[in-house]
């Protein structure tokens, strides 16, 4: 891709993120983003369709490189490095997973890195010969569980340190641990 494309959409999605921070999602326009960013109106919606489009986009950047970590361990038994990793990762990036968590966008948030988190764990091994609605549940418990303890931390400003709640998740995910 052609650096000034990619200095483009960077200064796009920064504009974007500022605004979010200061207006709220609701309250923000393309002219908005396009004014911050120092570029034409038309320049935004040739990288981006609507600001729904680009907060999805937002949002993407950041979940990625969040559950990298996770589908990126090589080893089963480095779970706990896994999810120390991904905590240490929310941690250096609160500020960002706090804007993502408020209230207007928290759903497309929790939508996202659902899908994403459901996606990457590989739960058919909990729950041999069963069938596959029954492994569904148990993909939807754990990534519903995990989530859950993501938004309590985060929202919380991180009520305990990163090894604290990788402990708690590790000892709730013990019973399967050699599953994951």
């Amino acid at each position: 891709m052609d650096r000034r494309i990619k200095r483009t959409r960077q200064a796009i999605m920064n504009s974007f993120v500022d605004l979010l921070a200061e207006k709220g999602f609701d309250m923000i326009t393309i002219n908005d983003i396009a004014e911050r960013a120092n570029i034409n109106r038309g320049t935004v919606y040739l990288h981006y369709t609507d600001k729904f489009e680009l907060l999805d986009k937002c949002i993407e950047s950041y979940v990625v490189p969040l559950l990298g970590h996770c589908a990126n361990s090589v080893e089963r038994s480095s779970n706990i490095a896994t999810i120390r990793s991904m905590f240490e990762y929310l941690e250096k990036n609160l500020t960002i997973y706090k804007l993502f968590l408020r209230n207007e966008i928290a759903g497309f948030f929790r939508s996202r890195i659902f899908s994403t988190i459901g996606q990457a764990l590989d739960l058919n091994s909990l729950r041999p010969g069963k069938d596959s609605s029954s492994n569904g549940v148990a993909i939807h418990f754990f990534t519903s569980g995990f989530i859950g303890v993501i938004e309590w931390w985060v929202d919380n400003s991180m009520p305990c340190n990163v090894q604290e709640v990788t402990e708690q998740v590790m000892f709730l995910m013990e019973p399967y641990a050699k599953e994951l």
